[in-house]
């Protein structure tokens, strides 16, 4: 067992062990450098200390109560370190809570602030049962997930190289095509107009990142069309891209992201999940909405609405096509487009579940 590097407690004398069988919450606040937990059992917090921050004096704590014979269930807030903690705590079959940070509540008028006043509220309201987990991915669907938050990273590197050489032209008089044209007219423009040797010079510098993040978009792409050809993928996948406006690689991507659709209880959680619902608030007879809750994983949105114009166009979808027709004298292009996208995700919704029941039949 790893020995635990302690801080001193309030308390003096014996340190409190609880009895076999006895429930053990531990509430864990976490930073760079250190982590400080808070015990609790028999309805007291017993026992708080710190550590630096490593796994392996958290795994050291928990053991310790697991030899006592306890049952123990740790809570934290999601922060930067990923999911390991919680993979560990499940493969040792202890419970864990992982808790999204906007969700812990703040006493009005709070004065004081520290980590161990947040690992002892943690670990009150862990044992009184009122903290949600978030959803944590198993580690290959984690992994696989990377794949497209790197690629939409590299998309937006590229991007931004772009958007660098056309700043760099206008500054120094020039009037290249704009971003709606397209980066071959920027290209063709390029090759037509000679250039001072050390504007010409910067100009070649930013073609070879730009270069270089093109390239990575390129390999990633590859990378995830090759997963959504793997298993447990490629019936979902191929089930969302017969969408009309969705194709495989926003499905895969989109797959991805989502990880576990029947999280997703009823069919209206996953329009709230995406933030395709507006702001409500409303009293008796009094019903008023407002804006766009915009919560949740906003590239998941966006990559929706791109897919709810698609699904609009002649060629597409003559129920969504329809619907946009019909709210938008009312409602202008842009809400009526969000409607749209929020069907859309209903009807993902439907074809992931439809599925994934096939899946389990034929198995």
């Amino acid at each position: 067992m790893q020995k635990l590097v302690l801080k001193a407690t309030a308390t003096q004398g014996a340190r409190p062990e609880p009895a076999a069988g006895t429930a053990v919450s531990i509430g864990c606040d976490l930073s760079r450098t250190k982590w400080v937990y808070a015990c609790r059992w028999g309805g007291a917090e017993q026992r708080r200390l710190s550590t630096p921050g490593e796994l392996t004096h958290l795994q050291a704590l928990v053991g310790e109560y697991q030899g006592l014979g306890c049952a123990v269930e740790v809570a934290y807030e999601a922060c930067g370190f990923g999911y390991t903690i919680a993979w560990w705590l499940a493969e040792q079959e202890v419970g864990v809570v992982v808790v999204a940070p906007s969700t812990v509540e703040k006493a009005p008028g709070l004065q004081v602030k520290t980590d161990g006043l947040d690992a002892s509220s943690l670990a009150f309201k862990l044992e009184k049962g009122l903290l949600r987990s978030i959803y944590v991915p198993t580690r290959a669907a984690h992994e696989n997930r990377q794949l497209s938050r790197t690629y939409g990273q590299v998309l937006t590197d590229r991007r931004r190289q772009q958007a660098r050489l056309r700043l760099l032209l206008q500054e120094h008089g020039y009037t290249p095509p704009g971003p709606t044209q397209g980066w071959a007219a920027l290209e063709r423009w390029l090759t037509a107009h000679p250039l001072p040797a050390p504007v010409q010079r910067c100009v070649s510098e930013l073609l070879t990142q730009r270069g270089g993040a093109h390239a990575s978009v390129q390999r990633l792409r590859g990378a995830l069309r090759q997963v959504a050809r793997q298993e447990p993928y490629a019936a979902v996948v191929e089930a969302l891209a017969a969408q009309p406006g969705v194709g495989q690689f926003t499905a895969i991507r989109f797959v991805l992201e989502i990880g576990d659709i029947h999280r997703f209880g009823r069919a209206e959680a996953l329009p709230n999940y995406l933030g395709l619902t507006p702001h409500e608030y409303s009293s008796g007879e009094l019903v008023h909405r407002g804006h766009l809750r915009k919560c949740g994983p906003g590239s998941l949105r966006a990559w929706l609405i791109q897919c709810a114009w698609v699904a609009v166009r002649p060629g597409g979808d003559p129920a969504l096509r329809e619907c946009f027709e019909r709210l938008a004298p009312r409602l202008g292009t842009k809400r009526a487009i969000v409607a749209v996208a929020r069907r859309l995700a209903l009807r993902l919704r439907a074809r992931w579940l439809a599925a994934a029941s096939e899946v389990a039949h034929a198995a």
